[in-house]
């Protein structure tokens, strides 16, 4: 069936594909095949592209329920695809220029692409790479993991993306992709300062993931042990810093809001990073940390103790290969 054919954007959305079928993209695949059907496209290689198109999608959400489906197409090369309408890429940081290399042949003038990932510069480093297409932002809030059975877990009640317009790609654009995933039954709200949204979120990653990666802890040993707790306190404060100095104002009690939120988490809750760690796997150390370290020094911000966890994990992280 046609998928959404809104209005206001550059044209209608018909053909949507999705890049990176994991815990997060291969969620919002299931809910836009769910919805749309044959208008979906999935982009997967070896492994995980055969069983996809052999035994479909399959997910165990707290939200959506379970339920398998099957993609119309699985493509291990997404040139074979023609050019999209709208294409999700949820990969990792890392894998960014990779997929701007794959995806090219499908993204056309007026090609939405919505990137559902980590890290605030993200879409703008898409969109150099591409060079061309509509390119909107966007946060998401979920947990959310791939099984090694390449099905999708999702847990608790919610999966929200804050949605916004961003280079080539304007309001209209925003509001008509916001629409069609909330027809697919995710809860996507259009955010008219998302680079707001986008930090709010990555301050919040550069103490979560950060400390809990770097002592191999979840995040109760942050909560009840004070230096830890001080520490989470500090990455967040100098993370703020860090966003005015790149023209992003957030408010002044987003410390404290993502505070009051760490006080109801489970104590037993780990990070993507931590977990990546354990496995032995550097994970997005760069993009929380690293990242962080490299803008406090672009613009000459004291940030002693995002410097001090960035060395820390780095000692660690140096045993992976061992």
């Amino acid at each position: 069936m046609d998928a959404c054919s809104t209005t206001g954007a550059s044209r209608p959305i018909r053909k949507i594909t999705v890049l990176g079928v994991g815990g997060v993209g291969g969620l919002l695949a299931g809910q836009l095949i769910r919805q749309y059907g044959d208008a979906v496209s999935l982009v997967a290689r070896g492994g995980r592209g055969e069983h996809l198109r052999r035994q479909g999608l399959t997910i165990h959400s707290d939200l959506y329920g379970e339920y398998t489906v099957q993609p119309a197409a699985v493509a291990e090369d997404p040139a074979e695809l023609g050019v999209q309408d709208l294409i999700l890429v949820s990969v990792k940081y890392a894998q960014l220029e990779t997929a701007a290399a794959q995806l090219a042949p499908i993204v056309g003038p007026d090609t939405l692409v919505l990137p559902v990932m980590n890290g605030v510069h993200t879409a703008a480093k898409l969109g150099r790479l591409l060079g061309k297409g509509r390119m909107l932002q966007s946060v998401i809030y979920v947990v959310s993991s791939a099984g090694e059975d390449y099905s999708i877990t999702q847990y608790g009640d919610y999966t929200t993306i804050y949605l916004g317009e961003g280079e080539r790609a304007g309001e209209a654009d925003a509001k008509a992709v916001c629409e069609a995933l909330k027809a697919a039954d995710i809860d996507c709200r259009f955010a008219p300062d998302v680079q707001a949204a986008i930090w709010s979120k990555y301050v919040l990653n550069c103490a979560y993931n950060v400390v809990t990666a770097r002592w191999g802890v979840p995040i109760g040993a942050v909560k009840h042990r004070p230096e830890l707790a001080a520490d989470y306190r500090a990455l967040m404060e100098e993370t703020v810093r860090i966003a005015a100095a790149e023209g992003v104002k957030l408010p002044d009690d987003q410390v404290e809001r993502h505070l009051a939120r760490l006080a109801h988490t489970t104590d037993d809750s780990t990070s993507s990073l931590s977990r990546d760690f354990d496995a032995g796997r550097v994970g997005e150390m760069e993009l929380f940390s690293g990242e962080a370290v490299r803008m406090a020094q672009a613009h000459g911000i004291d940030a002693p103790v995002t410097c001090r966890y960035y060395e820390g994990l780095k000692e660690r992280a140096a045993a992976f290969s061992k």
